[in-house]
């Protein structure tokens, strides 16, 4: 991502060069070749703002070279079939807490991976946290009962870059953006309880959930089964 940032900053270099150099032409009563300056220097510019884009919307996005724990989440019974969920960034410093409904817990990340040239700006796959939610077992429950969801994306740097989300462009347009290898989510889901905790770790093949407390585990025993 600091190598896009960085190559968009010379491409604009570039393009405030070709205008400059254009507006000089124009007050020397060069019209043609002014025109030609000011042109070039759009496309530069136009180019610089597309890369910055592309780079503000990647700071939303974490790195990803190998399997690496992400996040804690940790639950505290409020009532039946419902649950206060902290989640807690391990390569960040973002937290949030949540109200689950539910039996089981689910968290979707969304995963990037990049081939060709573009893994010449240093653009490895990357990954970003994109939601949880609550579960009920019985499908009658999941029909019938209160759901919950929330979304777990942060907001990006740049003015605008909102309006703009990579992940759905590169999912969208996945037959002519041959340097997008893959664009995918993915989930895993656990049971809740009151106490556990659970770690989430992140690999190039999606999410992986482990118990990371005896509560955790006695829970996930019972839910298989053990």
């Amino acid at each position: 991502m600091q190598y896009l940032t960085f190559i968009s900053a010379l491409i604009a270099i570039v393009g405030l060069a070709f205008a400059a150099t254009g507006i000089k032409r124009l007050i020397q009563r060069r019209f043609f070749r002014a025109a030609g300056l000011e042109i070039s220097g759009l496309f530069f510019l136009l180019l610089a703002s597309s890369a910055f884009l592309l780079a503000s919307n990647l700071y939303t996005y974490q790195r990803l070279v190998y399997e690496q724990a992400i996040a804690e989440i940790t639950f505290e019974e409020l009532d039946v079939q419902r649950y206060r969920a902290d989640i807690r960034a391990l390569d960040s410093d973002f937290q949030q807490s949540v109200e689950l409904n539910g039996d089981e817990w689910q968290l979707d990340a969304q995963v990037l991976t990049w081939q060709g040239l573009a893994t010449l700006f240093g653009l490895d796959a990357n990954y970003r946290l994109h939601r949880i939610a609550g579960r009920y077992l019985d499908i009658k429950d999941e029909r019938a009962r209160p759901r919950s969801v929330y979304s777990l994306l942060q907001k990006q740097p740049m003015i605008g870059a909102d309006k703009f989300d990579l992940w759905q462009f590169a999912h969208k347009h996945q037959d002519w953006l041959h340097w997008v290898d893959a664009a995918y989510g993915s989930a895993v889901f656990l049971p809740m309880t009151d106490g556990a905790k659970y770690r989430i770790a992140i690999s190039r093949t999606g999410l992986i959930a482990r118990p990371a407390n005896a509560e955790a585990r006695k829970a996930v025993s019972h839910w298989i089964g053990l």
